[in-house]
């Protein structure tokens, strides 16, 4: 009896040729789309912020320095010296929600600091007619404003030129009344500074002005309140207007 051959099946060249050429096809898309699969989990929370925030996005957010000097007519008997000495400096941040590409919305929070420099002639009733060397009502204020944005021309994603018409409101934290008088001999100044003034108004209201392009503006704020409290109207009115100009920090 003769031992059993095996039993082998022929397999044709061509067949074997497609099935190892099918395997690398194989071997090679798994790794491209597990990366495919990586890379989108991965970019959509990123793509999503992009196309949210941004200077001309839905939303933008940054802080800015403004500065301003003190401008307009003041009331007889309450004259000041303008240019530098009379001045107002800001500091705040600013949301905006843009709506369309020509209509946005801001709203801003921050602090000013804004000093009136009282002139010293004949005609000084404010707040006393007491004459000094230099004389200073300075007020701490925590300001509030709302705008309506009016984007002109075409941008990409930047901030471009824009309109921004204001109202605001602020609450005077602080206040003070500075004085310099000339020195007995041997002495090197003399200063005074009075704080808490019950004659100047705590909470006052604005319209105002601003237009800029991308991070620099120029603004006119109007003062629509007194700037004594009610109980000394009879005093002449401080300088109302403050025009300046605004960086923003982006």
């Amino acid at each position: 009896m003769q031992p059993s051959k095996p039993n082998r099946q022929w397999v044709p060249a061509g067949a074997m040729r497609r099935g190892l050429v099918l395997l690398g096809l194989l071997a090679g898309a798994l790794p491209a789309a597990r990366a495919q699969q990586v890379l989108v989990h991965a970019n959509v929370a990123d793509d999503t912020v992009k196309t949210t925030f941004g200077p001309n996005r839905r939303y933008f957010g940054h802080a800015y320095v403004g500065y301003g000097l003190l401008a307009g007519p003041a009331g007889t008997g309450a004259a000041v010296r303008y240019g530098l000495s009379s001045a107002e400096l800001r500091v705040g941040g600013r949301l905006k929600f843009r709506v369309s590409q020509v209509l946005a919305f801001n709203a801003d929070l921050g602090y000013a600091y804004q000093r009136f420099s009282l002139a010293q002639d004949g005609q000084k009733r404010v707040p006393g007619p007491s004459l000094h060397r230099s004389e200073i009502l300075a007020l701490h204020q925590l300001f509030s404003e709302v705008s309506l944005r009016l984007n002109c021309g075409r941008r990409g994603n930047a901030v471009g030129s824009y309109l921004d018409l204001l109202a605001g409101g602020s609450w005077a934290a602080a206040t003070a009344h500075t004085t310099d008088d000339a020195p007995a001999p041997g002495i090197g100044s003399v200063e005074t500074t009075e704080r808490g003034l019950p004659y100047l108004r705590r909470w006052s209201s604005t319209a105002g002005a601003r237009v800029g392009i991308d991070r620099y503006a120029l603004t006119a704020h109007y003062r629509l309140s007194p700037v004594f409290a009610a109980g000394y109207a009879a005093w002449p009115e401080l300088p109302r207007w403050t025009l300046g100009f605004e960086i923003g920090l982006f």
